[in-house]
């Protein structure tokens, strides 16, 4: 009876250290998944801001007024635009607005991921 409780007891010292690597598991796969979610939320911030930007862009285009400040203005501080373009198609004005993902932190962006938006507005 006493060697069967000694053998108990050192099988159940032999997982002492199991719970600690479960812990580090769970823990490295919770930070995964929440930088995960704020990625996603940075994508969805961005392309939303984006189309705001262009139509602004665009109305300001077919005012005649500063069509980059528009955008600018439209954008949060830590969006990184990459280019904007207009262009007059028919009788039209078209602003496309391409902007920077941040990449978990804002400020850290990849020029291969980016977000293009456009808009269209009649001229006048």
């Amino acid at each position: 009876m006493r060697a069967r409780l000694e053998q108990a007891r050192r099988r159940a010292g032999s997982d002492r250290g199991a719970i600690s690597l479960e812990l580090i598991g769970f823990v490295s796969v919770l930070v995964v998944v929440a930088m995960l979610c704020i990625q996603g939320l940075y994508v969805a911030q961005v392309t939303s801001a984006a189309q705001q930007a262009a139509r602004s862009g665009a109305r300001a285009q077919a005012l005649g007024l500063d069509v980059s400040n528009e955008v600018h203005r439209q954008l949060p501080g830590w969006a990184q635009v990459d280019s904007i373009s207009t262009s007059y198609p028919g009788d039209g004005v078209r602003v496309e607005v391409a902007v920077r993902v941040p990449i978990v932190l804002p400020g850290i962006t990849s020029r291969s991921f980016s977000v293009t938006r456009d808009a269209v507005l009649p001229r006048g």
